[in-house]
């Protein structure tokens, strides 16, 4: 088999009083705009998992959070992504502060709204697995 490129994308389930934070990706993002996406981002060369994962919650959202445990691994078949899903807490609650141009829209949600809501591909992959089954 042939190797190909992919990405690693580190995404965070932000949870506070049972709801996950979701955000909507801006019209003009390349990859499934206008979708629901936990907030997160892509590794960077040299960059640990967890410091990606705090580095693009703040550059999102401007929240600070604590990663309290690793959901795991979620593989999008066909699709040049692989996403390491993390637990995460607020260190203080903050209002969410959104970074033009990526997002244009942030809500709290439990996991049967996040059912209702056009999510990104992983997004609702990683529902069907269970991996979000601690959001009560």
């Amino acid at each position: 088999m042939a190797e190909q490129q992919f990405y690693v994308g580190v995404h965070g389930v932000i949870v506070n009083r049972a709801r996950m934070l979701v955000l909507r990706r801006a019209p003009e993002m390349p990859y499934k705009p206008g979708s629901w996406d936990l907030p997160g981002g892509h590794l960077a060369l040299g960059e640990s998992a967890e410091a990606c994962l705090i580095r693009e919650i703040k550059e999102e959202t401007a929240l600070d959070i604590a990663i309290t445990d690793f959901l795991g691994i979620n593989v999008m078949n066909g699709e040049p992504y692989l996403q390491a899903i993390y637990a995460c807490r607020l260190t203080v609650f903050q209002k969410v502060v959104l970074r033009s141009g990526e997002h244009v829209e942030s809500r709290w949600v439990t996991a049967a709204e996040l059912e209702t809501i056009d999510t990104i591909p992983y997004l609702a992959q990683i529902l069907a697995r269970g991996m979000l089954r601690f959001v009560k």
